[in-house]
């Protein structure tokens, strides 16, 4: 919920179409925690404004404007911050957090998800299908242990596994020569050990 609050005060704070106002009836609108729990769902679940236009009382003509201001102050507040590649202080900053928790050399952690792609061309489902049988896009990210998700990309096939995905980090041309070699022995082991378990 402290995340939550966060993002909702401060887009609250930059752009007035968030804050509770009254109508000409003079009964107060939405409240901010309301269009902003919207946007949120509309993201992360992909659905329609009009599946929520019943459960957030809110019209689905005010959650899409809601939703298209939203992104475009969440942009402008926080992706100065977070919104970026890391720099080389990062990347040592990264590090040292990792030393610190008996983890030398540790970056953050690394996910790949893979997504169905329901609509995916005919002639490039086979580049796309990998261990699900449908095709899919991976979607990976690295966090770091404050929970910033410092590297994130969508669009590889869903046909590589994590150690190519691994292969591709663009990441990679910004660590220590070391540290390449490093994560591909680590990725290298866990795949080794859960192949053979």
């Amino acid at each position: 919920l402290a995340l939550f609050a966060r993002i909702a005060n401060a887009v609250t704070q930059f752009d007035d179409l968030f804050q509770e106002k009254e109508n000409a009836a003079g009964k107060l609108g939405c409240h901010p925690y309301q269009k902003v729990a919207a946007c949120f769902r509309m993201l992360a679940n992909g659905c329609s404004a009009d599946s929520l236009d019943t459960e957030l009382r809110m019209s689905s003509t005010l959650i899409l404007k809601t939703l298209k201001r939203f992104v475009r102050v969440v942009v402008h507040l926080f992706g100065p911050r977070y919104l970026r590649a890391p720099t080389r202080g990062d990347v040592e900053l990264l590090l040292q957090e990792g030393e610190r928790c008996g983890f030398p050399g540790m970056l953050g952690s690394i996910d790949c998800m893979h997504w169905e792609w329901k609509n995916c061309p005919i002639g490039w489902q086979g580049e796309h299908r990998g261990h699900i049988h449908k095709p899919t896009i991976i979607h990976e990210a690295v966090a770091g242990l404050d929970l910033w998700i410092w590297h994130a990309f969508f669009g590889m096939p869903g046909s590589l596994n994590d150690i190519n995905v691994l292969h591709r980090y663009l990441y990679l041309t910004i660590l220590p020569p070391v540290m390449p070699l490093m994560l591909n022995l680590l990725s290298m082991a866990i795949h080794t050990t859960w192949v053979t378990t």
